[in-house]
């Protein structure tokens, strides 16, 4: 066994049986693509993949790369508008690096280029988005700030956009980082070295070397990329350094290098969860004296590494193991909307404001109707009605494999088919809600698998129950409060083709905050979103031909995260 391997095994154990540990993973939620720098305050910054989630590009803080929080986002708008969430869109695989007293955020918009942006501190103010480099299908792009002054950019290519993938390109930047110059080189085809699908690269430089970190072989069943070269356009001699191995932990994909302040060095990735999403998992990473990295517990010493499932804190620190956890919980006392909070998508239709009354309102927003090719006939068109196009939902990320929301809301409604409440939302979603009828509501259940396929939804009405009347400008509104909740557990089941347990969500209401009734005959098996996991919140629509909009006001949104049982 090499000298480097054994020391990290042999100090794994010894670590474990006398020092605090942290458990894989280390955040059971939906961080895409993360990547990770050290900030000059001695802590660490995380940055992922939003796609078309606003705000955009989450930044969470930690200071010893286990406990982490959220301390902002760098996008609060994609730099175009748009009339539906942009699914699976718009802000792919980010980069942040700190450097001369700002952080830098790189970010591939597949559809439009590479865009920056930077700020003097994580929490912002961060600068309208740049677009450094316009272009279809360019990718997952990452700097390298050179000895000598000079930056590169490595970026990838999407399949879908471009027709290829499995590339490396470099460019240099100029020196303002507002554009590139000279001309862009294929510097790693992973096609002849087995690693087809080579993408999300980060750019590092050790003792002279330039280094590109990358998976490959595709997120679901993918492995994680070593390459080294004398220079920044290579050529690049590529070794697999991190796989699924013998583990459950599948992909492993990609993420970050990161050198502490103690000496040490660990590797941040992702793995797919399906509905949970992509989660994220810390790795011991060492250098053998060949001069390569080993990323997780190498026990045979051939130079790539397995995933682990427990290890030591790292050193340095001011936790010993995980008690800090991103914000789940928002009591909306405070006039603005708690970090953990996207929408769906931005439209000018779309208004929702937090308040100094203690609630945040949402405002009712028609859905966006799509004709699609009906299938059936030639040429045949119908109307689809889900809102898998319509944004107007305030959502945040699953937080574990088994957790419960509750809150506590009151529905506004001056016409009838307003609607709103609690929803889990996917590719296939259900919800939970108040809908204005008479004068009454209906509590009304609805799901509607493969909505992005175009599926309908269906409702049922579970109960009536009579609204209060109250005065609302030229016209008097009713208005209902109700208590919303959904369990989510995971399957005992693992079926051949998932990535992980079915995460069945069981909806429930209450009138009074104490007595709950189920609303849904059977579990709904929750779906993940165009790379991303399902998400839970809050929503509220209303017909196409409303003229005087409803709301929902939100008192309270409580998260318990739960043993899995």
């Amino acid at each position: 066994m090499k000298a480097t391997t054994a020391f990290l095994l042999v100090l794994g154990l010894v670590r474990g049986a006398c020092a605090a540990t942290y458990a894989n993973p280390i955040l059971a939620m939906d961080f895409s693509d993360p990547d990770v720098c050290a900030g000059p305050d001695g802590k660490y910054y995380l940055t992922a993949s939003s796609f078309g989630g606003l705000p955009g590009l989450p930044v969470l803080a930690s200071d010893d790369l286990v406990n982490w929080q959220y301390v902002g986002h760098a996008l609060r708008n994609h730099p175009f508008e748009t009339e539906s969430p942009e699914h699976g869109n718009a802000v792919w695989a980010p980069s942040i690096r700190y450097r001369k007293g700002a952080f830098v955020i790189y970010w591939g918009d597949p559809d439009r280029g590479i865009y920056r942006t930077t700020a003097p501190t994580a929490a912002g103010p961060w600068s309208e988005p740049v677009l450094v480099k316009p272009g279809k299908g360019l990718i997952d792009p990452c700097p390298l700030y050179d000895d000598d002054g000079r930056i590169y950019l490595v970026h990838g290519w999407a399949q879908s956009r471009s027709q290829f993938n499995g590339i490396l390109t470099v460019s240099e930047l100029n020196a303002d980082e507002t554009a590139t110059r000279g001309d862009e080189t294929l510097v790693y085809d992973g096609v002849p070295d087995g690693n087809h699908t080579a993408e999300g690269p980060k750019f590092y430089k050790r003792d002279g070397s330039y280094w590109l970190f990358f998976p490959a072989g595709g997120v679901e069943q993918g492995w994680q990329v070593a390459a080294r070269s004398d220079s920044p356009y290579g050529p690049y001699t590529a070794r697999t350094v991190l796989a699924q191995g013998k583990t459950k932990v599948n992909g492993p994909h990609q993420g970050a290098w990161v050198h502490t302040s103690a000496d040490e060095d660990w590797f941040v990735h992702f793995s797919d969860r399906d509905a949970y999403g992509r989660i994220v998992y810390l790795e011991p990473m060492a250098w053998r004296a060949d001069g390569w990295p080993v990323i997780g517990a190498d026990a045979d010493g051939d130079g790539c590494g397995e995933p682990v499932e427990a290890y030591e804190m790292p050193k340095g620190g001011t936790r010993d193991a995980q008690v800090l956890y991103p914000q789940l919980d928002d009591e909306f006392d405070a006039p603005r909307l708690g970090p953990q909070w996207q929408y769906l998508g931005r439209t000018k239709a779309q208004v929702g404001f937090p308040t100094t009354r203690g609630v945040f309102r949402l405002y009712s927003t028609p859905g966006v109707r799509k004709w699609l090719d009906d299938g059936a006939f030639a040429n045949s068109m119908r109307e689809v009605v889900n809102t898998w196009n319509t944004p107007n939902a305030l959502v945040q990320k699953f937080p574990a494999f088994a957790f419960t929301a509750t809150m506590k809301a009151q529905v506004g409604a001056k016409m009838d088919s307003t609607e709103a409440g609690l929803v889990v939302q996917g590719m296939s979603y259900a919800r939970l809600g108040l809908r204005a009828k008479g004068e009454s509501f209906d509590v009304v259940y609805t799901e509607c698998p493969s909505a992005d396929k175009g599926k309908d939804e269906k409702s049922r009405t579970v109960a009536t129950v009579k609204a209060e009347t109250v005065e609302a400008g030229a016209r008097s509104a009713k208005v209902k409060d109700v208590w919303l909740r959904v369990e989510v557990r995971p399957s005992a089941y693992v079926p051949p083709k998932m990535r992980a347990p079915a995460a069945l969500c069981t909806f429930s209401y209450s009138l009074d905050g104490a007595t709950w009734t189920v609303a849904g005959k059977e579990p709904f098996t929750a779906a993940p979103g165009k790379w991303i996991g399902a998400t839970v919140g809050f929503y509220a629509g209303c017909a196409a031909d409303v003229t005087d909009r409803g709301w929902i006001d939100v008192d309270w949104f409580h998260v318990e995260r739960l043993p899995n049982l």
